[in-house]
């Protein structure tokens, strides 16, 4: 007993050291061992303090002898086992580090395990000792430069800004390095000096969460995840072996800060908000004003004027006497080296993300999955409304209930060809080529994630060549290549005022390959150019640059991973819609946008349905493979972009796409594959199933509560005796005749729901089928008296966060927030507390992750 209770001991000293936090590694090298010594002592000694002697009638002294019988009588075989339990477990506790090997890091990213393996080393230990490889500063340092770059990056913007914002602060004294912070150690921070700088350009994921590759020094710098504010310190290092201030070690660095976020969300902007605070309590100090972009608004008008303000000071600081803006508006210094390769080497044209074997599949490494379904929801509907299901068999990968799946689209080749026209590259679209850095230190060397491709396949596997040019970009990497007055005239007002960039540029989603029609038509409006002019010509280089890297789009996957734990499927409405600005009516393509993504996957749907699809290698002279889905007679052959757009029953454009067939598929079976990986979220359903679950997920926001309702439904077949909480799905669409997707499924599996929860159902709203438009919010509270009963779950009144889960899905901009307000109302009439108090509440559930949201604006 004794020995159990000093273990117990020992844990609690654990946990209660634990929290202190700068003395835990003293306490661990003292006084643990010294416990866990008595621990052993008392275990060993416990039979002698517990043994059933009795006392002799005549006291008397006792021999040496005498003791060790008594003690020997004292110990039965129960307690000797007893006791060599204790003994041998405290010791295996105690020696665990020796015996079992370290505990493998549960927070390695996927770049330090790819590092570590490279490397020969086992990726799953953490990296505690100095690692020159891991050392930025040295990187820094031995590259020449004084300012790293780092960023946060989850769909790839933060890594663009970062790029461009290296290339703007460029300068005999301002020399940037731009980095991945999940290749390096966070404990080499405290090693800059006041003669240099770090960056940190960080986006915001999920709700306030930092992005993957920024994990492990978020979890550094804010250890405690409640409240980051009274985090622990940070042991951090210097490679000198500097002695730091224990509470402030960075007080001899400074830094500067932008954040990308979306006031839509909760928490808008939390991730920079969050470094930026702890960097300033241990010590460090900002250059300028923190930048807060929001994508809601204009990200890059954001962007623009905190480099307006900030970059100034950044030279200032760096003792860098050069303006910020000279007003030259020579071409800049390439940041890609474009080589046309030999004809004889082999270039990878099918949109591989990754040259040789891979250990696990991920958002660089992404699974080739089969296509095993992919129809359309509602036919009757005027929408393309698509269910699509992958196959992730020997892939390795896995999901839950709540977790998104990552979709590299391809370009459809009309913008593809349009694009190659305009760069006048249509006639060696399919040369191979090789883009590399200019800079041997930049930390990517080559553009694309093989070596040799073609121009034909960088614009359409590998770059985003449908979104319009910001205006910073058209600034410095456009205008530099006007050569008339006529070009000159029409690009500054875009480069230089944000209201002509807007109303002509961003409202009509002009891309590069417009961009560049507009100057040429601009130019021929002109008449003859001027003595000395040429006529405009972007080259290559400079399109590769303002083209950022095509990143993958994230579903919320539809289906269970317990029910189909290797089919996960997408719910997705196809986007396209008409612009309606001057320039956008008279381009070439005309004013039909669309989608990327979810083109892409119509293409797929087309594919596999059967329509027209060409195999490209028997109808091309060029080495080309795959199939062009078109419905166009006259393609392949021509200049996609100069061939009309033919035009489904729903009024939809029907672009054509370059498809991969599976492999060892034959002409008589229609099978691809496309590019995907999962990524983990924390939108999870109550580990508990008698916890009572309110799911609100109007149009395709019903995604991933389709997948919860399976699950739910699962569990009650096979579970039908267990107590199962009450699952209310609050669903809508535009009409009940033409959108109500999934509607035979769901009403089945709230059936199965209903023999265990017999209060489960679903409650719909269909905004168009009466004069007065009717809202999911508008349900919840027709709905009240069912809502509070369920959020009650068997409590009398609440008087706090409820302990009923709500999930909510969908739009961010006014869904959400309306939901939101219509829960907090409903809790303050029912319980009749003020709306403060019931908004606290909710603020309460969503700390607790019962009220959590998967939500896009």
């Amino acid at each position: 007993l004794a020995g159990f209770a000093w273990f117990y001991v020992y844990h609690a000293l654990d946990w209660g050291f634990r929290q202190i936090g700068r003395i835990a590694s003293l306490t661990q090298r003292t006084i643990y061992p010294v416990l866990g010594l008595l621990a052993i002592s008392a275990a060993f000694l416990s039979p002698v303090f517990g043994s059933n002697t009795t006392t002799p009638e005549i006291e008397q002294q006792p021999t040496d002898n005498d003791a060790m019988s008594a003690i020997a009588s004292g110990v039965e075989w129960g307690d000797m086992v007893i006791v060599s339990s204790v003994i041998i477990g405290a010791a295996t506790f105690l020696f665990r580090k020796y015996i079992f090997g370290a505990k493998p890091a549960q927070d390695l990213t996927i770049a330090q395990k790819a590092a570590a393996t490279q490397k020969g080393v086992n990726a799953a230990v953490p990296r505690k000792e100095y690692d020159s490889d891991r050392d930025f500063v040295l990187k820094m340092r031995n590259a020449g430069k004084n300012v790293v770059v780092l960023y946060g990056s989850q769909t790839g913007t933060a890594e663009d800004f970062a790029t461009r914002l290296a290339k703007d602060i460029q300068s005999p004294a301002v020399r940037p390095l731009v980095l991945d912070p999940e290749l390096y150690d966070w404990q080499c921070l405290a090693s800059l000096t006041d003669v240099e700088l770090v960056i940190f350009v960080l986006a915001t994921a999920g709700e306030g969460e930092a992005t993957d590759n920024m994990e492990a020094w978020f979890n550094a710098l804010a250890s405690d995840p409640e409240s980051p504010d009274d985090s622990d310190i940070p042991e951090f290092r210097r490679a000198d072996g500097h002695e730091l201030d224990e509470d402030m070690p960075l007080q001899e660095i400074s830094y500067a800060m932008f954040g990308l976020g979306n006031n839509t969300y909760e928490q808008f902007n939390h991730h920079a908000r969050v470094v930026d605070r702890r960097l300033l309590a241990l010590g460090a100090s900002r250059v300028g004003e923190r930048g807060e972009g929001d994508d809601d608004a204009d990200i890059e008008e954001d962007f623009a004027r905190w480099k307006e303000a900030t970059l100034p000071l950044i030279r200032q600081h760096l003792g860098s006497s050069t303006p910020l803006d000279s007003g030259d508006e020579s071409a800049p210094e390439p940041t890609w080296k474009v080589v046309e390769v030999a004809a004889g080497q082999q270039a990878r044209t099918k949109g591989e993300f990754f040259e040789g074997a891979v250990v696990a599949h991920d958002s660089r490494h992404p699974f080739a999955a089969p296509v095993t379904a992919a129809v359309e929801l509602t036919p009757s509907a005027d929408r393309h409304l698509l269910h699509v299901e992958v196959d992730l068999a020997g892939s390795g990968m896995r999901h839950e209930s709540g977790d998104h799946i990552g979709v590299y689209p391809t370009n459809a080749d009309e913008e593809v060809d349009l694009l190659l026209a305009a760069l006048e590259l249509l006639d060696k679209a399919d040369v191979p080529i090789a883009a590399r850095a200019t800079d041997p230190f930049a930390p990517q060397q080559s553009l694309f994630p093989v070596e040799t491709t073609t121009y034909r396949a960088a614009f359409r596997h590998y770059l985003e060549i449908a979104i319009p040019v910001p205006r910073a970009q058209i600034k410095s990497l456009v205008l530099p290549f006007a050569h008339s007055e006529a070009a000159r005239s029409f690009l500054r007002p875009l480069a230089e005022d944000k209201d002509a960039h807007a109303a002509t540029v961003a409202a009509g989603c002009m891309t590069l390959a417009r961009l560049i029609n507009a100057v040429r038509d601009a130019e021929r409006q002109a008449g003859t150019l001027g003595e000395g002019e040429e006529p405009f010509a972007l080259p290559v280089e400079a399109a590769f640059e303002l083209c950022p890297r095509l990143q993958a789009r994230l579903y919320s996957i539809s289906s269970s991973g317990k029910v189909h734990p290797e089919r996960p499927t997408i719910t997705a409405v196809v986007l396209q819609y008409d612009s309606k600005t001057e320039q956008s009516v008279r381009a070439k393509l005309g004013s039909r946008r669309c989608g990327v993504a979810t083109n892409y996957l119509l293409g797929a749907l087309r594919y596999l349905r059967g329509d027209r699809a060409v195999d490209l290698e028997y109808v091309s002279s060029a080495p080309r493979s795959g199939f062009l889905v078109t419905d166009n007679s006259q393609l392949p052959g021509s200049d996609a972009s100069d061939v009309v757009a033919i035009k489904d029953g729903k009024g939809y454009a029907m672009q054509s796409f370059t498809v991969q067939p599976a492999q060892g598929s034959s002409t008589n079976v229609r099978e691809l594959t496309m590019p995907v990986f999962i990524r983990k979220s924390a939108f999870r359903l109550p580990a508990d199933n008698s916890t009572p679950i309110i799911m609100i997920g109007p149009g395709t926001g019903l995604a991933p509560m389709r997948a919860f309702i399976q699950e739910r439904a699962q569990a009650a077949r096979e579970n039908p005796g267990q107590p199962m909480g009450t699952a209310l799905l609050f669903f809508g669409a535009r009409t009940e005749a033409h959108d109500y997707m999934y509607r035979e499924e769901l009403e089945n599996l709230f059936e199965d729901i209903k023999q265990t929860a017999p209060e489960s159902q679903i409650i719909t709203a269909f905004s168009r089928d009466q004069p007065q438009k009717v809202y999911v919010q508008h349900r919840l509270a027709e709905h009240a008296e069912l809502v509070y009963r369920t959020l009650l779950n068997g409590q009398q009144k609440l008087n706090g966060a409820p302990k009923a889960h709500v999930y909510v899905c969908g739009d961010a901009k006014l869904m959400a927030k309306d939901v939101s307000k219509a829960l907090t109302a409903l809790i303050s009439e029912r319980e009749g507390v003020s709306e403060e108090i019931a908004a606290k509440w909710v603020s309460d559930m969503r700390r607790l992750s019962h009220y959590q949201e998967d939500v896009w604006s």
